[in-house]
């Protein structure tokens, strides 16, 4: 048995004392075995390592720093129904976190999150080897803007055919036994997996929750093999065939080409594979654009991942192609984020200006940085004049009878050499300031600058 499995817990008596870096070594030294198992295809190494993680004093504890550092006390509630836990708690938390032949079923807790915590670290290396160098979706070291940056590789030099699949709203027919068949795991971890597929099925009518931290996981390795199947389809062996881009987000899937044929070819191949998992894709869930010209009844461009990326006729002179691409956030995600921003004003009418700010810059700072690296001058200038008549509604409610020029030296102070900026001075003459999107313009252009450089 590895040295890094059963560590005694008087290691450390304080939690501040852990040595996290010394944990997270051993951890990453039991994953990476696991990974280097699973690409030699041992299987019984994998699952003799995996369990010898799921045991480790370590993993336990990584799982339960994981949880903690997560939970922002909103959709989580603590072990007996508190929000967080204490240091002896977390001790506590990490020498009952194990698996036993008493499954339970999903729930919103801290033992739970943990528990799906170290179960995903115990997985994620064996699939990590698998899966294949498109698939973007929830992998560490991987993210959205991943995906986005490999379909503008795939288009920038000609516009193509793209075939847009979201496959995560079929899921209520998928068929949980063939899943399990896939991971091919030890029975305890099975039967703890069968319990919370079939529970947040039932409970929540959606399968794979954001906020379940082992669901997105699953997601990839649900659809796993779908584009090794496009790849290998005798017909795709033909030169007509090469070329095909394919871009694979979770359950969220993109296929690019020059010839309308193959991406229709594709369609059959997708639709094919699905029914082996018991999925069916209605016509709405998979469509066919083109990124230049109309499609059928569809527009120019597409959606993908909140992303819009549309190519426009320019002149010679302006491009060599005679196109541009263009990638900004899309029109659907733009008014869901705004009606997200007006809904927080809403509720907040008789809250302090201090409540107000607190609460909506970690949604703007969140939103402008997945957005903060595409073409965005233009929809964040805008966001800010809507967000400004916003505030300025809020603020006239306020004070009813006060003139104009009295709200605004009221509530947008000049800081510095710059304009009026909706803020407040707090207490110990702290400074309180809305944050504006048009403050990530510079800063985004200067980011692109320094990866091009880096390439």
């Amino acid at each position: 048995m590895s040295n890094t499995s059963l560590k005694t817990t008087g290691e450390w008596k304080e939690w501040r004392e852990i040595n996290w870096s010394k944990v997270e070594r051993r951890v990453f030294k039991l994953q990476k075995r696991i990974y280097r198992a699973s690409q030699r295809g041992d299987v019984i190494a994998v699952r003799k390592l995996q369990k010898t993680l799921m045991k480790s004093w370590y993993g336990r504890l990584l799982a339960v720093r994981g949880v903690i550092q997560n939970n922002q006390g909103d959709k989580t509630i603590g072990v007996g129904g508190i929000k967080s836990l204490s240091p002896e708690k977390c001790f506590v938390l990490a020498k009952r976190l194990k698996l036993n032949s008493k499954v339970k079923p999903i729930r919103s807790t801290v033992q739970d999150r943990a528990l799906q915590i170290l179960v995903k670290i115990a997985l994620e290396n064996q699939w990590e080897a698998k899966f294949e160098p498109y698939c973007y979706g929830f992998g560490p070291g991987k993210s959205c803007q991943d995906a986005i940056e490999a379909i503008f590789n795939c288009v920038k030099l000609q516009p193509k055919y793209v075939l847009k699949a979201d496959i995560t709203k079929c899921f209520d027919s998928l068929d949980y036994e063939q899943l399990l068949n896939t991971l091919d795991i030890y029975p305890t971890l099975r039967k703890q997996i069968r319990v919370w597929l079939k529970d947040g099925l039932m409970d929540r009518k959606n399968l794979f929750l954001a906020e379940e931290v082992i669901f997105p996981l699953l997601t990839n390795i649900a659809f796993h093999g779908i584009e090794k199947q496009i790849k290998h389809y005798p017909e795709i062996l033909n030169e007509k065939f090469q070329g095909l881009s394919l871009i694979r987000y979770g359950g969220n899937l993109a296929i690019a080409h020059e010839d309308i044929e193959v991406v229709q070819k594709c369609q059959d191949i997708i639709t094919e594979s699905l029914s082996e998992l018991c999925l069916a894709l209605k016509p709405s869930q998979i469509r066919i654009y083109h990124t230049l010209y109309i499609c059928g009844e569809e527009k120019p461009g597409f959606d993908f991942l909140g992303f819009n990326i549309k190519q426009y006729e320019v002149s010679k002179n302006q491009s060599k192609l005679g196109f541009k691409t263009n990638i900004k956030p899309s029109a659907e995600s733009i008014r869901s984020y705004y009606c997200q921003i007006a809904e927080v004003i809403d509720q907040h009418k008789s809250a302090s200006q201090v409540a107000l700010i607190r609460k909506l810059n970690p949604l703007i700072k969140s939103w402008v940085n997945y957005y903060s690296v595409v073409v965005n001058k233009k929809i964040f200038q805008d966001l800010d004049n809507l967000i400004f008549q916003k505030l300025w509604g809020w603020a006239k409610r306020r004070h009813p009878n006060k003139n104009n020029r009295w709200i605004c030296q009221k509530y947008w102070q000049t800081i510095g050499e710059n304009k009026r900026e909706f803020s407040c001075s707090g207490n110990n003459s702290s400074q309180f300031r809305l944050l504006r999107h048009a403050d990530w313009i510079y800063s985004s252009k200067e980011k692109a600058l320094n990866v091009q450089l880096k390439r």
